[in-house]
């Protein structure tokens, strides 16, 4: 009977992690999006010859704010859920009451964003990964004329760097990886920091979260703020702002450790974190998306510095190591993942492209890879280890011209100084 009892619990907590696993948004680690498939990427009559990857930093701790709510809101919230499930209160089976009853949480301030255990591995991993793919430009061996890495000026990214090269060198040449010097202010890998009209304009701009907020505000939200307060047995209803925060501790805690489902998880079923996930995807989609063209013009710096690379001499292979920001504004340059219509605050659009849980999880990575052919130089586009055929190609190993005649007007153009001056 005991047994049986354990096998029912197990098909739930797996159907459980799989229902939630899948809508953590920018806090999804990479294990459940990566691909493990590895094999030498050919095409007959052709050699790649250069690769320009940008990565997004590994998994990370939360902010100051983040972990000060963790640490005060969140424990009291805890003995709180206790009291009310031991009035046999909530749906929370006994498993998951011993879940609650073991989570603690004491992170230190000081570490805040600091990159994680499981965000070194999967920088190590992904490293191993695309060498395997493409042994002929990654050598082995490293040498600093044929490598280039780059990261911005923060603990995260820089340990990302650091622990990738791991993985793609033996042990004696990773420590002898000379790494290009981080600036504070990097008009590169985070053009939109320093944009003053995009910061103006788009991200100090109101209008920019209107659509989340309504939503927020929206009967479906509500329903979802009684649904988790209910599920978790208290006799009052959560606040969005808490309920907020409990989505992205289970993120976090869930992205931390391997085989690990933070008990704050259990506070959603499949719809309600549907909901939350849509309410974030609302906030990226106009803040780096398609919301705004400001946010994806200045994105034409990315695509300079890979053209230069591809047609010029110079590193046979640069690593770029960055944020969400940056990858998102990149992917929504070059059209991907673009929905028919604007995502809305009106109503969740559950067929939308747009995902942060899929295209921008913890160590998201975009990769082109210059393929030198026959019949001329190709490139190929690589999306969380994926090949993705670019819009406006024909296939995915698409000619370099192709590609540069449809950019080149933007990079011509492509002054950020005069695109993010204020008038």
């Amino acid at each position: 009977m005991f047994s049986i009892l354990c096998y029912i619990f197990s098909i739930t907590s797996s159907i459980k992690i799989d229902e939630i696993r899948n809508h953590l948004g920018t806090r999804t680690p990479y294990r459940f999006k990566s691909n493990e498939q590895v094999f030498k990427i050919k095409y007959n009559h052709c050699k790649d010859a250069k690769i320009w990857m940008m990565v997004r930093h590994g998994t990370r701790l939360p902010s100051a704010k983040d972990i000060r709510r963790m640490n005060s809101t969140l424990k009291d919230l805890k003995y709180e859920i206790l009291m009310q499930n031991r009035l046999k209160k909530g749906l929370l089976n006994s498993q998951e009451l011993d879940a609650f009853k073991e989570w603690s949480s004491d992170l230190d301030i000081n570490q805040e964003k600091f990159l994680t255990y499981e965000g070194k591995d999967e920088m190590i991993l992904l490293a191993e990964r695309t060498q395997k793919r493409f042994p002929n430009v990654l050598k082995r061996k490293y040498n600093n004329h044929s490598f280039e890495f780059r990261y911005t000026a923060t603990q995260r990214a820089q340990q990302s760097a650091r622990y990738f090269t791991i993985g793609l060198f033996d042990k004696k040449d990773a420590q002898n990886v000379i790494f290009s010097p981080a600036t504070k202010v990097d008009m590169h890998l985070r053009f939109y920091k320093h944009c003053d009209k995009w910061q103006k304009q788009v991200k100090k701009n109101p209008n920019t979260y209107k659509e989340q907020k309504k939503f927020g505000k929206s009967r479906i939200m509500n329903d979802t703020l009684v649904s988790v307060s209910q599920r978790l047995g208290l006799n009052r209803t959560l606040s969005l702002g808490t309920v907020k925060l409990i989505y992205k501790t289970c993120g976090y805690e869930t992205s931390w450790r391997k085989h690990h489902l933070s008990p704050w998880c259990h506070a959603f079923d499949h719809r309600s974190a549907e909901v939350m996930e849509y309410y974030i995807d609302l906030r990226h989609y106009w803040l780096d998306g398609y919301g705004h063209n400001l946010s994806y013009r200045q994105a034409c710096i990315l695509m300079k510095i890979m053209f230069e690379r591809f047609r010029r001499n110079g590193p046979d292979a640069t690593f770029l190591f960055a944020h969400s920001g940056t990858l998102l504004k990149l992917l929504t340059k070059l059209q991907l993942y673009k929905s028919e219509r604007p995502l809305t605050g009106d109503e969740m659009d559950r067929n939308r492209k747009w995902r942060a849980s899929e295209i921008d999880c913890f160590a998201s990575n975009l990769a082109f890879v210059l393929y030198k052919c026959k019949d001329g130089d190709h490139i190929l586009t690589m999306h969380q280890e994926r090949i993705v055929k670019l819009p406006m190609c024909d296939k995915e190993l698409c000619p370099l011209t192709t590609l540069w005649n449809y950019f080149r007007e933007s990079i011509n153009d492509c002054d950020i100084n005069d695109m993010c001056r204020l008038n």
